[in-house]
């Protein structure tokens, strides 16, 4: 009698299973990029929420919600994030306090420079008031390959608020940051956007992780058909 091939048949099991789980990954995806692009849509249209009613600190404000303030940046406080590649340039993105006009207090990205101006921005330590139009956004938790923070180099992969916050040594809302998307005086910083350039293309990749599971599996019953035939 022919021994049945276990060992095929777990690489078998193991491959369906692993195309199988990519696919119900790209679908999950998919519905957040869609997520993601309606939301970019949105702030094109929307009126922005004053963010400086009284003393209401919005603990419960929604993602991507565009918003107004009357507010100081204050760049004595401030953090760099590495862009390698933006607007095919090397630079940085620098996020600075903001400090509203009722003394709330929340991290702002205030918009990208390119590399020859970091001298200038590191020794920037200006407050200026501004009316600052933008949206918010939430941190979002450390990828697999992200780099970790630096804060002794000042350099920043991620948004971790609470580093943050004891790097700056005062007190910032934990629950959202800001992108600006006003223009400053300083003509080489450049805002965030409210345009995306976001492709969709998991649902085709979906299908091919689920066309290979289902290759696998024909594969693997042609094998046992040929061999016990």
């Amino acid at each position: 009698m022919t021994k049945f091939p276990i060992k095929f048949f777990l690489f078998s099991l193991s491959c369906i299973g692993l195309t199988i789980f990519l696919g119900i990954w790209q679908l999950e995806r998919l519905v957040w990029k869609e997520n993601l692009i309606k939301n970019f849509e949105n702030l094109k249209t929307e009126k922005p929420l004053s963010l400086s009613m009284g003393k209401m600190k919005y603990r419960n404000i929604d993602e991507f919600r565009k918003i107004i303030t009357n507010a100081t940046i204050d760049r004595s406080k401030k953090i760099f994030f590495p862009a390698k590649t933006y607007n095919g340039k090397n630079g940085y993105f620098i996020a600075s306090l903001l400090i509203d006009n009722h003394g709330n207090r929340y991290l702002v990205d205030e918009g990208w420079f390119e590399l020859n101006k970091f001298e200038y921005f590191k020794n920037n330590e200006a407050k200026f008031s501004a009316e600052i139009l933008g949206y918010i956004r939430y941190p979002t938790e450390k990828r697999l390959f992200t780099p970790e923070n630096s804060p002794e180099t000042n350099e920043w992969y991620y948004y971790d608020l609470e580093e943050v916050q004891k790097f700056f040594k005062i007190e910032i809302n934990q629950k959202f940051f800001i992108k600006n998307i006003s223009k400053f005086n300083e003509n080489f910083l450049f805002p965030s956007s409210i345009k995306h350039n976001y492709s969709n293309n998991h649902l085709q990749y979906a299908v091919t992780w689920f066309l290979m599971s289902f290759s696998f599996l024909i594969i693997f019953i042609v094998y046992l058909l040929r061999k016990y035939k």
